[in-house]
């Protein structure tokens, strides 16, 4: 819509809103507006919308993950208040194939959001509000701590997999292994509980961009995105630490270690990229990228069938770690 400038005395310029506008946001003559400048544009802001979001869900014939993965989209959007009702208390976990309450899925993925809690249940309905205030401003220090703690989940799994091979190579030679040494199965199973932390922080920085915005509007869609796939990353490291604790894996051949520290060190190598942008290192990798597939395809015989699966799946992150370069790209221009 084009609005035409009319110019009141010597130094004023005035612009007239739609009454449209005006009526849809409330805007009465005399109040205060807040006028940014980005860029080439002016951004006249509205009054701030205090209303709470409301939004209410049946999930009577939804499985555990899918319940989930509903809550978590709906904490995502904006809402501030979600009503849960269901006929069934009971519902089914394909993964673990056990069924579970209601009850517990929620008060899950309660522990996967910040500043919103269960303040309402029973057996066949539930209510999750925010009670906490939030700010756009809050958003660079969680992004930061995605990216901290990422890296801190990758560390906790190279780790495992190091001590269960040396576990490994203790007890075929018949060494004792001391109790004070965590074994890689606890190792592992600290990773059910970064990834429940991480995912607290990738939910809240979604809410706050697709609620709130990013200063410079151009970037959200890149944050969203970037942040969307350092979801999957963490996703594939969490599948990846629960089948091979499900299946009680044995890695051992050297060439596996060293493909997963390259896949390993992508990550920390997106980290500094992003905090420090400099198109050298996107070069970098890069040729980290086809190095990986270099060695990945020379050690494919050398590498046992169960070390092949987890170092595909992993695999992966890489190609994952280049799409957010990209987009790291077009955030500079």
């Amino acid at each position: 819509m084009k609005r035409k400038v009319i110019k009141q005395g010597n130094n004023t310029l005035t612009l007239t809103l739609p009454r449209k506008w005006t009526d849809k946001l409330n805007i009465k003559a005399g109040e205060e507006l807040e006028v940014v400048e980005k860029d080439k544009s002016l951004v006249i802001g509205g009054h701030k919308d205090t209303r709470e979001q409301k939004i209410s869900a049946d999930v009577s014939s939804l499985d555990r993950s899918t319940i989930m993965t509903l809550l978590q989209g709906f904490y995502r959007y904006g809402y501030d208040y979600v009503e849960i009702s269901t006929k069934n208390p009971i519902v089914p976990h394909y993964r673990t194939d056990k069924k579970v309450t209601v009850s517990s899925v929620i008060y899950d993925t309660t522990n996967r959001i910040i500043g919103a809690e269960v303040i309402s249940a029973s057996q066949n309905r539930y209510v999750i509000k925010r009670l906490t205030e939030e700010s756009i401003e809050d958003f660079p220090t969680a992004l930061r701590r995605i990216f901290l703690l990422l890296n801190e989940m990758f560390e906790t799994f190279v780790s495992a997999l190091e001590v269960g091979n040396k576990t490994s190579n203790k007890l075929s030679s018949n060494k004792a292994t001391s109790d004070n040494e965590l074994s890689n199965k606890e190792f592992l199973e600290s990773i059910e509980f970064q990834h429940t932390n991480i995912k607290k922080f990738i939910n809240f920085c979604l809410r706050l961009l697709n609620k709130y915005g990013y200063d410079d509007t151009r970037k959200t869609c890149f944050y969203f995105h970037i942040i969307s796939l350092l979801s999957k990353t963490e996703d594939i490291v969490k599948n990846n630490s629960r089948y091979i604790l499900k299946h009680n894996l044995k890695l051992k051949e050297p060439h596996f270690f060293e493909l997963l520290k390259y896949i390993q060190t992508s990550s920390r190598m997106y980290y500094e990229l992003f905090y420090s942008y400099d198109l050298n290192k996107i070069s970098q990798l890069n040729k980290h990228r086809d190095m990986f597939r270099s060695k990945l395809f020379s050690a494919e015989k050398k590498l046992s069938k169960e070390e092949s699966i987890i170092i595909g799946g992993l695999s992966q992150i890489i190609e994952l770690i280049l799409d957010m370069s990209e987009t790291r790209m077009a955030m500079d221009g």
